[in-house]
C-alpha cells in the first residue's frame, strides 16, 4: 500500500512541475522586465546583458574657429538611435542642442553644450545673451555680464557658468526642477566633437 501512495504522490509532483513553472512565469517575467524594461522576452541570454543604451547616428563637429570670441554659439540637432522591442527595431530621436563657448573665471576660453528641452516640460529654449531682452522678456534681471539660457514657455532661467548637483546650468529663475541635460564632447585638435547625450534621457 504505501508503495502505491509513493508511486501516486511521485506522480502527482511530476505531473505538478509545469503547472508550477507556468505559475512561476508569470511573476518572475514581469519582475525581470520590471529591473531591466528593454529586456525583451524573457531569455537567459538576455537577461545578464547589459541595458540598451541609445547610440548617436553621427558625431556633430564644429571648428573651434566658428566662435571667435566669448559667448560666440551655435544651434544644432543631434540624433541619437533607441531600441525597441517591436516590428521597427528601433527608434531615431532628434534632440535640438546648442554649444556657446564662454570664459572660465581664471581668463580661459571653454565651451558648455547643452540640451535645449527643457526639463520643466519640454520646450525648447534658447540661448539669451542680450541681459536687457532677458530682463523684458523672461521675468529675470541678469547680473551684469551674466548670459543664459532662458525658456519662452515658462520662463525658466539656467546660467551656464553656474553649477548645481547636476553640473553646470544652474536654475536661477522660474520652475524647472533642475539643470537640462548636457552632450559629452572633446576638443580635437582644431575642431569640437559633440559624440552624445549625457545618461539619463532627452529632457
Amino acid at each position: 500500500m504505501s508503495n502505491k501512495l509513493d508511486r501516486r504522490d511521485f506522480i502527482k509532483a511530476i505531473l505538478a512541475v509545469p503547472v508550477i513553472g507556468g505559475f512561476a512565469s508569470l511573476f518572475i517575467s514581469p519582475f525581470i522586465r520590471y529591473l531591466k524594461p528593454s529586456s525583451g522576452p524573457l531569455a537567459t541570454a538576455e537577461i545578464f546583458k547589459r541595458p540598451d543604451k541609445p547610440s548617436p547616428v553621427q558625431e556633430i563637429r564644429f571648428a573651434i574657429s566658428d566662435f571667435p570670441e566669448p559667448w560666440s554659439f551655435k544651434y544644432f540637432m543631434f540624433q541619437e538611435t533607441n531600441r525597441e522591442y517591436t516590428s521597427v527595431g528601433e527608434q531615431i530621436k532628434t534632440i535640438p542642442g546648442a554649444i556657446v563657448k564662454t570664459l572660465k573665471a581664471e581668463g580661459k576660453e571653454d565651451f558648455v553644450v547643452f540640451s535645449r528641452v527643457c526639463p520643466h516640460l519640454g520646450c525648447v529654449f534658447n540661448f539669451v545673451p542680450v541681459e536687457d531682452e532677458v530682463a523684458a522678456g523672461y521675468n529675470y534681471k541678469p547680473q551684469p555680464g551674466q548670459k543664459v539660457f532662458a525658456c519662452p514657455c515658462h520662463l525658466s532661467v539656467y546660467d551656464p557658468m553656474l553649477d548645481d548637483s547636476k553640473g553646470r546650468g544652474k536654475v536661477v529663475s522660474g520652475p524647472a526642477p533642475r539643470s537640462p541635460f548636457k552632450f559629452n564632447f572633446e576638443i580635437e585638435g582644431s575642431e569640437i566633437v559633440i559624440r552624445s547625450l549625457e545618461s539619463g534621457g532627452i529632457s
